[in-house]
């Protein structure tokens, strides 16, 4: 009896060991085919990038056909073309775009630069330019542009008819050129400020010397206007003023100060002539 027992608990072992297994299989099974799938799926987009990757790599289709420009005045085309090395036949895929930019970048008027793809076979260059406002000596004649940032030298072709910014030091630029082209800044905004007045012909801005803090502005017929600091919309008002009335006496002044602070309303004159100086013109 204890032989047939023992027969008979191999046989439930088994049975259960089978149930066990069937158990596992309906729980665990779903699961596991759904990973299995997975990773099959995903070799398999693996395996298709790679070759789709070849493809387009080696295909004439994303040959470079055309290359548009916008944004030039001062660059060329041929000088962008060749600093990047861009050229037709390259694959649009292969193209290193920041690559592309940094070159673009080393021409003297490029500000700013943006290469895009546009598939199948061009690309788009948007070219922003430096905008030339000013000029000023820093060792050599340099431009500056609006941000007051000296952004190249002066060369022969520039042709270039713009004020002059005076009173800045190299060695102080070289030291602090933040500080240098905040009032480099400043200065080409006065400037701005005082073209908007439209001036005559002798009234046109040759200089603007910047004065520590202060600013004072030289026409090309040598007179000059000591703007001081700030307040400039007001001061240049006070200035159309004062050349008004002094037109009407027949009068022309050598130094225009409005930089009066304490008396911001009042205007002193030197006249032109040798022997006469007016002080204390109201222009309130």
């Amino acid at each position: 009896m204890a032989f047939g027992k023992s027969k008979n608990r191999r046989r439930v072992d088994a049975a259960q060991q089978k149930k066990a297994v069937k158990g596992a299989v309906q729980t665990h099974g779903p699961s596991v085919a759904k990973g299995l799938l997975t990773a099959a799926l995903t070799a398999g987009l693996i395996w298709g990038g790679v070759e789709l990757r070849a493809w387009a790599l080696s295909s004439p289709r994303f040959q470079l056909q055309e290359a548009h420009f916008t944004g030039l005045t001062r660059a060329s085309r041929a000088e962008l073309v060749k600093l990047s090395g861009l050229a037709l036949g390259q694959n649009l895929f292969a193209l290193d775009v920041p690559a592309l930019e940094k070159a673009m970048l080393q021409h003297p008027w490029v500000r700013s630069v943006e290469v895009t793809r546009r598939f199948p076979a061009s690309v788009s260059v948007e070219v922003v330019e430096h905008t030339p406002e000013a000029l000023v000596v820093l060792g050599d004649l340099y431009v500056l542009d609006g941000e007051g940032e000296p952004f190249k030298r002066v060369t022969p072709g520039d042709g270039l008819d713009l004020p002059l910014v005076t009173g800045v030091e190299r060695d102080a630029y070289v030291k602090d050129p933040a500080a240098v082209r905040e009032r480099m800044k400043s200065a080409i905004e006065v400037a701005h400020a005082y073209g908007a007045l439209k001036p005559g012909r002798h009234e046109r801005l040759s200089e603007v010397r910047v004065e520590g803090t202060s600013l004072a502005l030289v026409t090309v017929a040598g007179q000059e206007v000591l703007m001081g600091e700030g307040h400039t919309e007001a001061k240049l008002a006070r200035l159309t003023r004062v050349r008004r009335e002094l037109s009407a006496r027949g009068l022309s002044a050598e130094v225009i100060h409005l930089e009066n602070r304490a008396r911001p309303g009042w205007v002193a004159v030197k006249l032109s002539s040798p022997v006469s100086e007016r002080n204390g013109i109201s222009t309130q």
